[in-house]
């Protein structure tokens, strides 16, 4: 049986080999031609920064990695992916043992919401996770835009912020704090100090910061599900303060970051919802927004019973890598 072991920065190679292989075999699978995903290199030190005991990988007998798995918290709120196992070893214990390695890590971390998203096709993947407990909710579609022509210039009560400050980052926890008990995305904007990948776009109302959008913005192909590539833009997250901002609020963030990809070039907007913010998106697809065939839908899965606590507030965001 293959030993699990933290993960550090020096196995990303060797990981980064398992990801692309286990990724590459299931899309060959599914589109039934040989197909090469791409790594996601760029942004595995995100994911272990973010939560630097919450990384593991498996290794064989040799001492070979053969599996690993990351955990994201956002604060009493967690979840885990990007998750991968060489094909020669799925179906084994080996991804349960990941599994139930980034279980305990959010427990001790007291996160009181545990969970993930998967592609809802996978039947082997949702027979594993509903075995280990999980509970199957609502999915999370990955909507897609064209980039509209029009101005360049950001609203005067939008800001980009490259480098977010303590105070920025300090009133993103509180904005967190208004849609969901314990929620904070402030540590995944930090990451922006470390690794400049995109760029936080803050929304004043009142002379207050109560709104962001998280938009990365690569410079090359990066193996998220679905890529993202030197013309996309991804909103990575985008919320409002649930007492102050209105679905009207949320429509001038969002075109806030239709602005910014235009300003950079970009021509493609990705962003993910969950459907229990229904509101939200309905006011989506009347601005354009439409779900994908090439930009899959997500199912969550919890542990315990999960639903979101202020369904016609805006919050924008998956529970995945």
């Amino acid at each position: 049986m293959p030993s699990i072991v933290p993960m550090t920065a020096d196995r990303f190679d060797a990981m980064d080999e398992i990801d692309v292989e286990a990724w590459s075999n299931w899309a060959t699978k599914k589109f039934g031609r040989a197909i090469q995903f791409p790594s996601k290199r760029l942004v595995y030190g995100t994911y272990l920064d973010g939560d630097p005991q919450g990384g593991f990988v498996a290794l064989d007998d040799s001492g070979k990695p053969v599996g690993y798995i990351f955990t994201r918290t956002f604060g009493k709120v967690g979840f885990f992916g990007p998750f991968g196992v060489v094909p020669a070893y799925q179906g084994t214990a080996v991804g349960k043992a990941l599994v139930r390695a980034t279980i305990e890590y959010m427990e001790r971390s007291s996160c009181t919401t545990i969970g993930l998203e998967t592609m809802p096709e996978t039947a082997y993947n949702l027979g594993l996770y509903t075995k280990l407990g999980f509970r199957l909710f609502s999915l999370t579609l990955r909507l897609q835009k064209s980039v509209p022509p029009g101005g360049r210039n950001l609203p005067s009560n939008v800001k980009a912020v490259k480098e977010p400050s303590d105070e920025l980052l300090s009133q993103i926890k509180r904005i967190s704090g208004t849609l969901e008990d314990g929620l904070d995305f402030s540590k995944e904007v930090q990451l922006l100090r470390k690794y400049p990948i995109g760029t936080c776009l803050t929304y004043e109302k009142d002379s207050a910061v109560c709104g962001f959008a998280l938009c990365y913005t690569f410079n090359e192909t990066v193996g998220l599900y679905p890529a993202s590539d030197a013309q996309n833009l991804r909103i990575r997250i985008l919320a409002m303060d649930s007492r102050r901002c209105s679905q009207e609020d949320g429509a001038v963030l969002v075109g806030a970051c239709e602005t910014f990809a235009r300003s950079l070039g970009r021509t493609t907007i990705t962003i993910p919802i969950y459907a229990e913010y229904y509101s939200t998106l309905m006011k989506l697809y009347s601005l354009g927004y439409r779900v994908h065939d090439d930009y899959p839908s997500l199912v969550k899965l919890a542990q315990r019973d999960y639903h979101v606590p202020h369904p016609d507030a805006v919050c924008l965001n998956e529970w995945a890598g």
